[in-house]
């Protein structure tokens, strides 16, 4: 009976063994996580929480007026590119809101178990008291983040009267203006208040400001009727009627009802249409210049808002006329005079920055947060920063040693620099001690304040303003964008961020004069203008006339332009080894557009010239057989071949290539008959050879047939190679007995011609495909020094 069974037996031990081992095997085996690290320096003024609690944070959160959160994951090149500019906000405005960071992929964490379906890092969220809370949207770029941060602490401007209003609205595209009175409405301010905040969601840069006008001073503006909202811009004002006061109802109007003359375009650093949406509606005015966010203007833009009011005038408005060549001329005079005023009176407090501590050297601001920690507290008194925080953030000694992006100073660098704070303790003796909030201490600190944002922007960027000349009647301009059917957008960009567009166009902007550049884009024809005179309302004005008046010469971007900034491939595809020992490399000549006329259409020779793009793939293959024709044909005389990069070079219209790859031949004094490479052929090197071959002189055309037949490895190949060439000879002599009765000066040189074509063609006729290939190049050779 056992041994009835024993197979079966065996067989169910077997099946139990291999279940239990696969069970044993495919049991998880969770590794423990890796101890959490702080990602921000010790001592920093960014409250880390490496390990992802939410507690602490939350609580701190609660406690502060402005708080703000960076959620995290340490592995992300996106939250290491962010970091230092999180932690350059929290040194600058850490006395005005508290800066927290938590890791929200640590393991286990609270933060990665309650915030799971985040897609991207890092997050930054901005908290106020009532549970408002603003996400940060804008580019990682050190002042955009100032700029955002300094739009949550002062959300809304005070008008008190209405060229108040006028002078915030020369800078910015519309004001948003809310008429309350405090006692009544305070739910109205609050929901106004709300929407401010909430905005810079949409707008993290404030380009669109929020005011508002409380009490008696609304009878100034015009407005009877409490609380209302009304929209300010270039051309009109708009009321907002609807009674119910939400923050989605406020913002949509807001956003359906803005009109523009002018744009700051700032696309969002990833794959976007900004870019394109806004060029191809039409013509458009490209402006690039520097934009610094730790100031409140830009003189190159408000110029340009000029110029918008001026163009899109098209009923001679009396106060448009007066916004725009008045008030904004003399709004340009004022903020420079203010401009120097500020550098004046900050002059000497600079000075001291600068000969005590590493902190204002130039050109890079160290991270390492003893200094940065000093710098502010010389500046202005915390309300959050405990008396006893320089004495011990100068005893620390040493970083964490997995901190590789900061350059701590040494402790001695560290001592000067809190030396100088208790040796010039004197300066802020104007602060009231006893309560820092008090009017006199907030003047002192706003001060300080302004002269710390001023070193700030000046590392960046030097102040820039442009020659203010008055443009006489608007220059010819007034209410030109309803006179033509190509109306024209004012676009204003930002050149110390997006300078490798300019080097697209085939300008290097950060070599230009004040980093700045004019050009008008004509999607319609193709085309796109330069403006060379220096940068002056007066000039712009004058470049936009010419170009309706079409008097403009169009801009031919050449790859001769640096391009440090933009991703260009390697020319390696268009090299080519030859066999042999002797190896030698054969290459495209390189054509620009600067150079196109001289090499190409001047020259005394055929020219082959194939046009690519950088962004084709099939260019490189018919580069490739290009090149192999190259080689085949490289003792050929007067025959070169080029490469132009369609992409990187303008030609004139009528060498313009409509696709890519292009093979054009441009024959030996006969440049007006260039040739094509048929599209309905395959792109092989027998074609591209013939193709080339059929297009050369007869002198050349003998030599090139000669190399061809010489490169061919394969005996049919050979026959059919030494017929054509029998033909060719034929011909040839066809076309020398011409000769020698249309020229009859030239008949000793035909005559010589003649002879020597005779021997090769009874030499072809003796041989068979098994010839003597260097015997036929010196008779090619004899007759190709006599044809030229």
């Amino acid at each position: 009976m056992v041994i009835y069974y024993g197979k079966e037996v065996i067989c169910i031990i077997a099946l139990i063994l291999t279940t239990y081992a696969t069970l044993q095997n495919n049991a998880t085996r969770t590794a423990r996580p890796p101890m959490p690290r702080n990602f921000f320096s010790a001592g920093s003024l960014v409250s880390d929480s490496p390990d992802g609690r939410l507690g602490p944070t939350q609580t701190r959160v609660t406690l502060s007026e402005l708080s703000f959160v960076f959620y995290y994951a340490p592995w992300c090149a996106n939250s290491q590119k962010a970091r230092s500019a999180y932690e350059h906000a929290a040194r600058i405005f850490y006395r005005e809101a508290h800066f927290a960071a938590i890791n929200c992929w640590q393991p286990g964490g609270e933060c990665r178990l309650q915030y799971s379906k985040v897609q991207s890092w890092p997050v930054l969220m901005a908290y106020m008291p009532g549970g408002l809370a603003v996400q940060f949207n804008g580019q990682w770029i050190p002042k955009n983040l100032i700029k955002f941060v300094r739009s949550l602490i002062n959300p809304i401007h005070r008008l008190t009267a209405p060229n108040e209003l006028l002078s915030v609205l020369t800078g910015n595209d519309a004001v948003v203006v809310a008429f309350v009175d405090m006692l009544e409405h305070k739910r109205s301010y609050q929901i106004f208040f709300q929407t401010a905040v909430k905005f810079l969601e949409r707008d993290p840069v404030r380009e669109m400001q929020f005011a508002i006008v409380t009490g008696d001073s609304a009878t100034a503006f015009g407005v009877d009727t409490l609380p209302s909202i009304r929209l300010y811009q270039w051309n009109e004002t708009l009321e907002y009627f609807n009674s119910t006061w939400t923050v989605s109802n406020i913002t949509s109007w807001v956003v359906d009802h803005n009109q523009q003359v002018t744009l700051w375009m700032s696309p969002p650093g990833v794959k976007s249409k900004m870019f394109s949406q806004y060029v191809k509606q039409g013509v458009a005015l490209l402006f690039f210049t520097p934009r610094n966010f730790y100031w409140d203007w830009t003189d190159g833009y408000t110029m340009i808002r000029q110029l918008g009011m001026e163009y899109y005038n098209c009923l001679g408005d009396k106060w448009i006329n007066e916004m725009s060549r008045e008030f904004i001329m003399y709004q340009r005079k004022e903020n420079q005079q203010n401009h120097m005023e500020l550098k004046t009176s900050c002059k000497d407090l600079l000075r001291n920055f600068q000969q005590h501590g590493p902190f204002m050297k130039k050109p890079q601001l160290p991270r390492h947060r003893a200094v940065s920690v000093n710098f502010v507290n010389v500046l202005n008194s915390s309300k959050h920063v405990d008396n006893e925080l320089l004495r011990d953030i100068c005893g620390i000694e040493e970083e964490d040693p997995h901190i590789k992006y900061t350059n701590p100073p040494t402790c001695h660098q560290e001592r000067k620099h809190c030396d100088f704070v208790e040796d010039h303790a004197g300066t802020f003796a104007t602060l009231n001690k006893y309560d820092q909030r008090s009017p006199e201490s907030l003047k002192v600190l706003g001060e300080r304040r302004k002269c710390e944002l001023l070193y700030h922007g000046e590392q960046i960027q030097e102040g820039i303003f442009f020659p203010s000349t008055q443009a006489d009647g608007g220059e010819g301009i007034s209410g030109l964008g309803c006179k033509y059917n190509k109306t024209m957008s004012f676009i204003v960009i930002d050149s110390l961020t997006y300078h490798p567009f300019a080097e697209r166009l085939g300008v290097d902007v950060l070599a230009q004069k004040d980093k700045s550049a004019v050009f008008i884009i004509d999607p319609e024809n193709e085309s796109t203008y330069f403006m060379k005179e220096d940068i002056t309302l007066k000039n712009i004005m004058h470049f936009v006339r010419n170009f309706y008046h079409k008097r403009l010469n169009r801009h031919l971007k050449t790859s001769d332009t640096p391009t440090s900034f933009t991703h260009t491939f390697h020319d390696g595809e268009n090299e080519e080894k030859t066999s042999g020992n002797a190896t030698k490399t054969i290459t495209f000549n390189l054509g620009t557009s600067s150079n196109f006329l001289e090499s190409i259409m001047e020259s005394k020779s055929t020219d082959v010239v194939l046009f690519t793009s950088t962004n084709c793939a099939f260019c490189t293959m018919m580069s490739q057989n290009v090149l192999q024709v190259a080689q085949i044909l490289r003792r050929t005389p007067h025959l070169h071949f080029f490469t132009i990069d369609g992409d990187r070079n303008d030609l004139p219209w009528q060498y313009q290539m409509e696709y890519f790859p292009s093979l054009v031949i441009f024959p030996r004094q006969r440049k007006a008959e260039s040739r094509r490479f048929p599209t309905h052929l395959p792109v092989t090197v027998q074609n591209i050879l013939s193709f080339v071959v059929a297009n050369l002189e007869r002198g050349s055309r003998l030599r090139a047939i000669v190399l061809a037949c010489r490169a061919s490895k394969k005996i049919s190949s050979l026959g059919h190679c030494v017929q054509v060439l029998r033909v060719e000879v034929e011909d040839t002599i066809s076309e020398s007995l011409r000769q020698w009765g249309v020229y009859p000066h030239r008949r000793s040189s035909i005559l010589r011609r003649l002879q020597i074509l005779r021997e090769l063609y009874l030499h072809l006729h003796e041989t068979n495909q098994f010839c003597d290939f260097k015997q036929l190049e010196h008779y090619v050779r004899r007759i190709v020094k006599i044809w030229s």
